[in-house]
């Protein structure tokens, strides 16, 4: 019965060479400190206004075009209307 028969070994194993591969820069090009000067955009958070940090984005009304938002750090919350995104 051939019902489990063993496979062959490969005699060589298959190499990669990531030498030739480009290498891609996924950064922005700023040094870290890019985000500070980064304008607000909306559907996305802003930074704290009391401490500075990264805000969290709590939830979004569409109707009234509010952002809610905390910051995980101090947990200060601020509200973040369409019209303050929109040509800053």
């Amino acid at each position: 019965m051939g019902l489990f028969t063993r496979k062959k070994k490969a005699t060589e194993a298959p190499t990669l060479d990531v030498r030739d591969e480009p290498v891609i820069d996924l950064t922005d090009g700023a040094t870290g400190s890019g985000d500070a000067e980064k304008k607000p955009e909306w559907g996305f958070p802003t930074r704290c206004p009391e401490c500075g940090d990264f805000g969290y984005l709590d939830r979004i009304d569409v109707v009234a075009e509010v952002m809610y938002q905390h910051c995980p750090t101090c947990w200060a919350k601020w509200e973040t209307p369409k019209s303050a995104t929109i040509g800053a």
